[in-house]
């Protein structure tokens, strides 16, 4: 089955970038959390600071521009991004030679403590974490699991506090079946994404790298060095 992206477009009447967002996924890639843990939003009055935690994507398989790919196209198509702001982004991604998933790994720690016998162990996953301005979202660059092969990955989260989307009476009921929560990313989100794919690991820098090439100068076909 192939994999569904989120939907983000351009609304013309407002001028601004919408992304819908699904809230009575538990296990997809898009779900409500409550103190870190998924929400039953079918069964459970949401709150303002519920947080949508979106696992977001920026090209599908093929290489075609998904989600944040998308939302950074449709950006610099209707004006939002510059040409010098995109160029700005590239000089960034291009510099980055240190990477999260170099620097960190998970660790074994044990400590001064049995349990019925057995020893305890912690286990820490490392976690850089960044909230924009006024707290419309929270970034979040994590080890997981790998979904479909052996060890671990640096993965990239957002979350988005349900007080920021809309419709706004999504707040204060349950949600209705199938309901998306809409929500419109700043300039500052977006920039913010990219530079935590950027350093996140050395496929996603060269990755990001071509995607805003080809936004920049479609006709040109772009390969990094070594890479």
């Amino acid at each position: 089955m192939s994999r569904q992206f989120i939907e983000v477009v351009w609304d013309a009447q407002v001028k601004k970038l919408i992304c819908y967002l699904p809230v009575t996924q538990p296990t997809g890639r898009v779900r409500v959390k409550r103190n870190r843990k998924p929400v039953a939003t079918r069964q459970t009055t949401l709150q303002p600071d519920d947080l949508v935690e979106w696992q977001i994507s920026y090209h599908d398989q093929r290489g075609n521009p998904v989600e944040l790919g998308k939302l950074l196209s449709l950006a610099y198509e209707h004006g939002l991004l510059s040409e010098e702001e995109m160029t700005g982004l590239q000089t960034f991604i291009a510099q980055q030679e240190q990477f999260f998933e170099e620097n960190f790994t998970v660790l074994r720690e044990r400590v001064e403590r049995e349990f019925m016998g057995f020893e305890v162990w912690w286990q820490k996953h490392p976690l850089l974490r960044r909230t924009i301005e006024d707290g419309e979202a929270i970034i979040e660059v994590e080890w997981r699991h790998r979904q479909k092969a052996v060890g671990y990955q640096a993965m990239v989260f957002l979350m988005v506090p349900l007080k920021f989307c809309e419709p706004s009476d999504l707040i204060g009921r349950k949600a209705r079946a199938k309901e998306m929560a809409l929500w419109s990313p700043s300039v500052e989100v977006l920039v913010a994404l990219v530079r935590a794919f950027a350093i996140a690991s050395r496929q996603h820098r060269d990755d990001i790298e071509t995607l805003l090439t080809s936004f920049i100068h479609p006709s040109k076909t772009y390969r990094r060095q070594g890479g």
